[in-house]
């Protein structure tokens, strides 16, 4: 036979607040926040009730290893919410249409169990608003057990102020580091309107914009109204001129306003979730801005252990971020930061908003110019423009010029995939070819008589220029309006130059009505629009310093005078070149040779003393023991007389002067120098001296630039420099108003004796070509 029999139910309850409060707030930190967070709720229903702002009331935290004791003059309870809902787990009296319009955090039921996973003691004071009677209970947690009457509870009079107050006293193992805590709750309340101060240091009432480091000095670029869903909302970016912030305010949901709000910033972190501006815990959200900072909204609850939002939070907060980019963006388009944020751009890409690309800027050459893509059209009116996805040097030079600019797009993305469709699809801009074409060459019989000059100027100034002897070049029509190509095979050098390139169609009109200045004009479109395509192939070896200089030199050349009656030896060469009978490097060979010099005269009467002229320098006293020998070039400045017009040509100095350098000849460099390159020597540079038979060549080389200049000097009659030498000089080089002295070596000084008969030599000078 069967017997029943009843158990009993029994619950240990040391173990059940284990369960209920240690497990969930497993410190005093976590315990302090939640009683804090309680006084906010019983504030936020009292400005509620009395239409009043919360920063009218107070929570004042006083804390000490072993107690802790919050104080808050919010709505205070009844014994029916000290009853039913403080004292007993798992109600809830917020969970009402007047504690939600006020806003409160709170909603889990968790109440006074909270404070016994680290306390043993807890008491409460508190009055409710408008109550004439006060309450005072407490417990200690040895003596809890379910079901029994194990809570006290005293009635009070009406001395007890209104609101609450809650002492705790902490258990051993559970004492409080007063620091540690001001760190952990500064998060959950600095927000707060609410004075919220812990052992008297406030820690509430910051403003979000200032702790995502936006002030006042930002820029509003634009609002927009936004809606998604139950919610509409205004965006807001702000700038200082780089960084990009973000609002969000007005915000209703279902029709109604709440208090919500945003504040991000972009590339800021995570964004922290706050309800009421009270701290919960982060949003695992993200987009293209990569948004950091703080989202107050009215529906985000945590879970219980306050440590993460629930997934509804998530969810609804994740609809939303998706809009406010959207909106972002919208602003972004017509401001200067849609250039320089690359957050922007590939959100566009997103969007498939690619006419909001107008104000990314591309790349182009000539010039390297960068221009908004919007701006293209208008910026190069009239101008067939092209653009190039690739990096190749020579592309880029082949296809770009004045008349034809070249669009280069970015090599990184996403920039490079905007600009590619911005100008593909919004602009319709074809793209370059792998090569330009050559349609049509024209040989020497269809050339005018200026494009065989010109011809003939350009080869003689890469020459004698830039050392470069085998060239050839050629006349043609090329397609898509590449102005000149050039490549090098063995060690020839083709320029093929395109006849309707409007530069050498204004060189032409220029010389055809002043012949004289073809030689001038050269130089400068050599210099200006051909050295860039063809610096590779100069000789590196002798682009610069005094030994190339000297292997120029030593190449065998005539010197010619242009003059008037000359023109009818070169129209011979001209005629055999056009009916084929010569080829052109013979030609250039030949005209390399007809060059202008500059005869320079010095007589007697030319000279004067260097201590009459420079009398300023000489008697200037000066403490100078020996004057230094150099062997290796050495920067110095000139002496700069630019006030002092000086007649003669030549100055000497009948013994040696240390404020000179002891140097006791100077000579004057041409007249034409003086007045094309004088600037140069107004700058510190240094001096070189070179000599061989009738030979003698200065090279001059500035300090800033490293550019250099050559001034060649070639004697006439019996007058040699002798045998081959060379110096570097301490640089004294004299500039007056009207002209430039340069020293001569002692080496040198017979040279320029004048005797009674004046003496002359040519001299030619030229910037020499660099590259760093």
């Amino acid at each position: 036979m069967s017997q029943h029999a009843q158990i009993p139910f029994l619950v240990e309850t040391n173990r059940i607040l284990e369960i209920l409060s240690k497990q969930i707030y497993d410190s005093p930190h976590a315990m302090v926040r939640e009683n804090i967070q309680n006084a906010y709720d019983a504030v936020l229903m009292r400005a509620r009730r009395e239409q009043r702002s919360p920063s009218e009331f107070e929570i004042d935290i006083t804390v000490s290893p072993e107690q802790i004791v919050i104080r808050d003059n919010g709505i205070g309870m009844s014994e029916a919410v000290l009853r039913d809902n403080f004292w007993r787990a798992g109600s809830s009296g917020k969970n009402t249409p007047e504690a939600r319009a006020a806003g409160v955090i709170g909603t889990f039921g968790i109440g006074a169990m909270a404070n016994f996973g680290v306390c043993s003691y807890l008491r409460v004071e508190t009055r409710e608003v408008g109550s004439s009677v006060g309450i005072r209970t407490s417990a200690r947690k040895s003596e809890l057990s379910i079901g029994a009457n194990c809570i006290q509870l005293e009635f009070l009079d009406a001395s007890v102020a209104e609101g609450t107050t809650l002492v705790a006293d902490v258990e051993p193992e559970s004492r409080i580091d007063v620091g540690s805590l001001r760190n952990y709750l500064y998060p959950f309340v600095r927000f707060l309107q609410v004075p919220v101060s812990l052992n008297g240091e406030p820690l509430s009432n910051q403003d979000p914009r200032t702790v995502i480091r936006v002030t006042d000095t930002w820029a509003l670029l634009g609002t927009q109204r936004s809606n998604t869903g139950r919610f509409a909302f205004d965006v807001q970016a702000w700038t200082d001129g780089g960084q990009l912030a973000v609002t969000v305010n007005n915000v209703e949901i279902d029709g109604v306003q709440s208090g919500a709000a945003l504040w991000l910033r972009h590339q800021g972190g995570q964004i922290m979730g706050l309800r009421s501006r009270f701290g919960l815990a982060p949003i695992p959200v993200s987009g293209v801005y990569q948004f950091g900072g703080y989202a107050d909204l009215p529906f985000l609850v945590p879970t219980a252990g306050r440590e993460a939002l629930t997934r509804e939070s998530i969810d609804e907060t994740s609809r939303i971020l998706p809009v406010i980019e959207s909106a972002v963006t919208s602003i972004l388009k017509d401001t200067s930061l849609a250039d320089s944020l690359s957050s922007f751009q590939q959100h566009i890409l997103q969007l498939g908003q690619i006419g909001w690309a107008g104000r990314v800027k591309v790349q182009v050459q000539p010039g390297d110019n960068r221009v908004e893509l919007a701006e293209l059209t208008k910026h190069y009116a009239g101008l067939q423009m092209q653009w190039y996805s690739g990096s190749d040097a020579e592309t880029i030079k082949t296809f770009s010029s004045e008349e034809h600019p070249l669009i280069r797009v970015s090599q990184q993305n996403p920039r490079r995939d905007i600009q590619q469709r911005y100008l593909t699809q919004v602009l319709s801009i074809p793209t370059v070819p792998d090569s330009a074409s050559i349609l049509e060459t024209y040989g020497p019989e269809v050339l005018s008589w200026g494009e065989v000059s010109l011809t003939l100027a350009i080869g003689r100034t890469l020459r004698s220029d830039y050392l470069i002897d085998d060239v050839e070049i050629r006349w043609a029509k090329i397609s898509h309006g590449v102005p000149l190509l050039a490549q090098m095979t063995g060690d020839r050098v083709t320029l093929t130059l395109s006849r309707t390139w409007p530069v050498i169609q204004a060189v032409l009109k220029v010389v055809e009505q002043s012949p004289e200045l073809l030689d001038g004009f050269t130089k400068d479109l050599v210099r200006v629009h051909l050295y860039d395509r063809i610096q590779s192939f100069v000789p590196s070896s002798q682009r610069v310093g005094l030994d190339a200089l000297q292997r120029t030199l030593e190449r065998k050349r005539e010197l010619y005078r242009l003059e008037p009656e000359d023109k009818g030896e070169l129209d011979s060469l001209l005629s055999d070149y056009l009916t084929g009978k010569l080829e052109f490097g013979q030609v250039l060979t030949a005209a390399t040779h007809v060059v202008s010099g500059q005869t320079q005269h010095v007589s007697r009467e030319n000279v004067g003393a260097v201590e009459r002229v420079l009398s300023d320098v000489v008697n200037t006293p000066v403490q100078i023991e020996t004057v230094p020998t150099i062997t290796a070039p050495a920067v110095g400045s000139p002496i700069l007389r630019t006030d002092t017009l000086i007649s003669e040509r030549l100055l000497t100095a009948t013994h040696e002067i240390p404020h000179l350098n002891n140097h006791r000849l100077f000579l004057a460099l041409s007249d034409r120098l003086f007045q094309r390159e004088r600037d140069f020597f107004v700058w510190p540079h240094s001096t070189q001296v070179a000599w061989a038979g009738r030979r003698i060549v200065f090279l001059f080389t500035l300090a800033h630039s490293g550019q250099s200049l050559y001034y060649d000097i070639e004697l006439r009659g019996s007058r040699s420099a002798g045998d081959a030498g060379g110096t570097a000089l301490v640089t004294t080089t004299i500039v007056a108003s009207n002209r430039i002295f340069v020293p001569v070596p002692l080496q040198l000084a017979e040279c320029f004796q004048i005797k009674d008969s004046p003496m002359e030599f040519y001299v030619r000078f030229d910037l020499l070509v660099h590259q760093q």
